[in-house]
């Protein structure tokens, strides 16, 4: 018996949690991906986003962008889960009867291709801010502002002291052309960044959800190679089957 058998029984738990949750999980992110995703064309999307240009942020593509965070950050957490759990269920070394191990090398390999789309789209997306602020400050759009300057005298006459307080306040305002193609250039510059990434959501939001699914589906079928890899002596795997 392995000295990590607690550890062992807790990974297991753990999976088969994931697994049981796995059906209704793919269900509510089919949903929301929907109803964040709903233009037919990328046209669409960005004669959509058009009304948006002048505003510090486009909510809609903000929302494309933190559904796709926040689940694929989920999904990778799932895959650690089911990770941890195969790699406290890989076998001593022995000569023969290894197929069951193929397996769980197998299914090691498509949760690292998960965790490895997962990082390479959280980094991708999270630049989505800075590049809509460097697009919206080339815009130039018109801007004011305001500043007080406050300054205290205190004299004294016949021993009195008198203090006089005076205020100033500048106010300074800039106005930029907002017609001219120079302009409608920036516009369209803007609307592209906007639909660029709501675009990049879409498709790493796919892509991950298609190899997470694959990968839980791959478990399922094979999952009393995984937790016993060289054989069950006739015995049943804990696990219960998600479909």
């Amino acid at each position: 018996m392995s000295m990590f058998k607690k550890y062992m029984d807790a990974s297991k738990d753990s999976a088969a949690k994931v697994l049981d949750a796995s059906i209704s999980k793919m269900d509510s992110l089919e949903s929301s991906f929907a109803e964040a995703f709903p233009y037919p064309s990328l046209s669409a999307a960005s004669a959509d986003f058009g009304g948006s240009v002048t505003m510090a942020s486009n909510d809609k593509v903000s929302k494309c962008v933190m559904l796709a965070l926040d689940a694929m950050s989920s999904m990778s957490q799932d895959a650690q889960t089911l990770e941890n759990f195969l790699h406290l269920h890989i076998p001593k070394m022995e000569d023969g009867n290894n197929f069951g191990v193929t397996v769980q090398l197998s299914v090691l390999k498509q949760l690292s291709e998960v965790q490895e789309a997962v990082t390479k789209n959280l980094d991708s997306l999270a630049a989505y801010a800075g590049a809509r602020a460097d697009a919206l400050e080339k815009l130039k759009l018109p801007s004011s502002s305001k500043s007080v300057s406050k300054s205290t005298a205190i004299t004294t006459t016949d021993g009195t002291k008198e203090e006089k307080v005076s205020e100033s306040t500048e106010e300074k305002s800039s106005e930029n052309e907002n017609s001219g193609p120079a302009y409608e250039s920036r516009v369209a510059a803007l609307v592209a960044v906007d639909t660029l990434y709501y675009a990049k959501a879409q498709r790493a939001l796919q892509s991950v959800m298609t190899l997470y699914i694959g990968s839980l589906d791959f478990m399922n079928k094979n999952m009393d190679k995984l937790e016993k890899p060289k054989g069950s002596g006739g015995s049943h795997s804990g696990f219960h089957s998600m479909y």
